[in-house]
């Protein structure tokens, strides 16, 4: 009732009842299946002039077209699709800024590139100095920006070579001051032998040559959560951490045992379920976000990328067919989706209001301390029993306590040794040196991803204000 007399009143520039439905407790934005909708893609890639090489699919000669045809079906709801105008006028005056590796560039393109085309007139600004590159759109006072940070911690040179620090943060001022971040480490932390950019591990005043990289990655997310915690206000800045994607080196997991790498790969694994193993660590970004003060909302990409085998840029990644890019994703395509989900999520901690021409107003940061929507399963049958992890999660500590002593034994790989390869090149405005990437790695899907809490009361309260208050008028 109340949702239709406020569609009703003109004062929702969103669909209603698309809000209202991801908002029931039926629906989870991050279980679901990809669904071929001939609307898509959102932008064309040819439009967007500061795609980077190695991420331009197209640009470098890929023949086929259908991966660009794939919309996210969650299960029990649809995933509203991206209003570029619309976000522009909701963020205005803001900055956005995304901190993380190339998967982190990979989403960060994929935004600006789903402004600009929603604007294409619009002036642009696009400047890179040192690891931040920053996009900004004059006429509506949006900046959005991505700054190079492979592991989240510090990582420092010394005698002895590069030492990864996993409880220190000594660069945490770059990250305030704005409006909204999207935090993003995984992929590094996969690297083995010569691929590894670092060469020794740190906690406290004991250093080893190696450990356990997922016990390494606990204890560092473990000190970023504490930083979060310790430097960030909600009221000011809303927080996300961008969930890990997705690599394919291995047919076998998506049931090709025949199949060496993602080349080749032209549809996405069909339905809800992935085949295959967990990813490495499965589950310790969700254990550190649980228990943090002001925790971060995860954006659960792991499920939606591991039906993704056909997204990659495989040898079209503009470096010779000798190299096989399986760990990042062609633009237009899926990081497209991520975005998609990042506004859908902003959309219902902040309803959309308009101030009566039609245009949306800014709404303030919702508090990032509420706890990151979740649902009751949608009713789709559950998954079947996955294989277990090849690695052991370890024990997470508490953001508050002390990161726990590490060990000496060096551990066994997480997956493979990756193909000799490096990122990306990077884009117009990009980090300035290369960096390697994602280990090729068993993925394997996550049970239920997170989900969307019934906001029915704050966004009726937010919706019902504008009309309370011309009632007090009359």
């Amino acid at each position: 009732m109340v949702i239709k007399k406020l569609e009703n009143s003109g004062l929702i520039e969103f669909p209603p009842k698309a809000l209202s439905k991801m908002a029931s407790g039926n629906c989870n934005l991050y279980e679901g299946s990809w669904v071929y909708d001939d609307s898509y893609p959102i932008y064309d890639a040819s439009n967007c002039p500061f795609i980077s090489e190695g991420f331009d699919c197209q640009k470098n000669g890929r023949p086929d077209k259908d991966y660009l045809k794939y919309r996210w079906k969650p299960t029990g709801c649809d995933l509203p699709r991206f209003d570029g105008r619309n976000f522009l006028e909701r963020h205005r005056g803001k900055k956005i800024m995304f901190v993380g590796d190339s998967l982190s560039n990979n989403m960060w393109q994929s935004l600006t590139c789903m402004l600009h085309s929603a604007v294409p007139g619009s002036k642009y600004d696009l400047t890179q100095e040192l690891k931040l590159s920053k996009f900004s759109i004059p006429e509506y006072g949006i900046s959005v920006m991505w700054l190079k940070n492979g592991f989240l911690v510090d990582v420092v040179p010394e005698k002895i070579g590069k030492v990864l620090k996993l409880d220190t943060i000594n660069h945490g001022n770059e990250w305030k001051g704005n409006d909204m971040l999207i935090f993003n480490t995984f992929h590094w932390w996969l690297h083995q032998g010569e691929s590894r950019t670092w060469d020794y591990f740190q906690v406290g005043n004991k250093t080893v040559k190696d450990m356990d990289h997922m016990e390494a990655y606990a204890i560092a997310l473990t000190t970023w959560a504490k930083w979060i915690d310790t430097n960030i206000d909600p009221m000011k800045t809303q927080v996300f951490f961008q969930g890990a994607a997705a690599a394919h080196y291995f047919g076998k997991d998506w049931n090709e045992p025949g199949v060496r790498t993602c080349q080749g790969q032209t549809e996405p694994v069909k339905g809800s379920v992935y085949p295959g193993p967990s990813l490495p660590g499965d589950g310790i970004v969700e254990k550190v976000l649980s228990m943090m003060e002001k925790p971060a909302k995860l954006l659960d990409l792991t499920l939606l990328t591991q039906l993704r085998k056909d997204g990659h840029p495989s040898i079209f990644a503009g470096q010779g067919k000798s190299f096989d890019d399986c760990s990042h994703w062609c633009l237009a395509g899926v990081p497209d989706t991520w975005n998609e989900l990042l506004n859908a999520v902003l959309l219902l901690i902040n309803p959309i209001e308009t101030n009566g021409t039609g245009q949306a107003s800014s709404p303030q940061p919702g508090p990032a301390s509420s706890p990151q929507p979740e649902v009751a399963p949608a009713s789709s049958p559950q998954p079947v029993a996955r294989t277990p992890p090849s690695i052991t999660s370890p024990p997470v500590p508490a953001p508050g306590a002390n990161p726990p002593s590490i060990s000496n034994p060096p551990a066994p790989a997480p997956g493979s040794p990756p193909p000799s390869s490096s990122s990306p090149p990077a884009p117009v405005a990009p980090a300035s040196s290369p960096e390697p990437e994602a280990a090729p790695q068993s993925h394997g899907h996550k049970s239920a991803g997170h989900a969307v809490l019934p906001a029915y009361v704050g966004y009726v309260l937010v919706q019902l204000a504008p009309v309370l208050f011309l009632i007090l008028l009359l």
